[in-house]
């Protein structure tokens, strides 16, 4: 899931901050992992990042 995680971040930064009116401020950045396989090769993740309005 290492790549899964790095694309979330890579989407996040080139479609999700564009398309919306909040920009990323100082502070903990958390990421979850929700579920994952045994083996590690897949997962669900969460990320979550502060916010503020842009």
């Amino acid at each position: 899931y290492p790549q899964a995680l790095q694309s979330t971040w890579a989407a996040t930064a080139t479609e999700w901050f564009p398309s919306n009116p909040w920009r990323l401020r100082p502070g903990p950045s958390i990421v979850a992992v929700l579920d994952r396989a045994a083996d590690f090769s897949t997962a669900t993740t969460e990320l979550w990042l502060p916010v503020e309005p842009a």
